[in-house]
């Protein structure tokens, strides 16, 4: 049964992110995971719970993904790049259709995931600046609870067509600025030098 579950809450979830929320039906769920949709409602009661199971998956995927780029790398600017990397493709997975359609169609699910993921992105960023505290690549005077909530705010406004048009700001390069000035802008000057010599190599 969890394996029937998770093929439901993967499959849903590639046709949430490539279509938007609102133009997939129950049909094209059951046809997207080889399935009846009988078989779906005995596990999910409506496509609201399957949203719902399909988000708390990718934040969980993606904690546990940036879990283990802070245990494989050396310092934590290369942390740092690599959560920069792994943002920028995780850009083209999801189109603005769906959170568009996640805000206006299902407000309680977007409350709920913005109310979760601010608590785990804000412990797992201020265990990043302490790291980069006592590797003497953080500055060490910031204030790192309060600097990892700003951070997080901020990046959520990237999905505001209100205050970014996509049309005027590509969500990569806005990505990319907000991350890489919030990165200088708590480094030393060890940091940040450490921070350039990885972005040459890269590019």
């Amino acid at each position: 049964m969890m394996e029937i579950r998770a093929r439901i809450i993967k499959g849903a979830g590639r046709l949430f992110y490539s279509r938007g929320i609102k133009r997939v039906t129950m049909d094209d769920v059951a046809n997207e995971v080889g399935m009846s949709k009988r078989t779906i409602y005995e596990i999910f009661r409506d496509k609201t719970e399957i949203l719902r199971a399909s988000v708390d998956f990718l934040t969980d995927e993606n904690r546990h993904n940036v879990d283990a780029m802070f245990k494989e790398s050396m310092n934590v600017m290369e942390v740092i790049i690599k959560i920069l990397r792994y943002g920028l493709e995780s850009i083209d997975v999801v189109t603005p259709m769906f959170l568009e359609d996640m805000q206006k169609l299902y407000p309680h699910v977007w409350e709920e995931t913005i109310k979760k993921g601010r608590e785990s992105a804000q412990n797992q960023l201020q265990e990043l600046l302490d790291r980069g505290k006592k590797e003497g690549l953080v500055r060490s005077q910031i204030n790192t609870r309060l600097v990892s909530r700003i951070f997080y705010e901020q990046l959520n406004l990237i999905h505001s067509n209100e205050a970014f048009p996509v049309e005027e700001f590509p969500r990569k390069e806005l990505f990319e600025n907000m991350f890489l000035n919030f990165a200088r802008g708590i480094s030393t000057r060890e940091g940040v030098d450490v921070l350039d010599r990885l972005l040459d190599e890269i590019h």
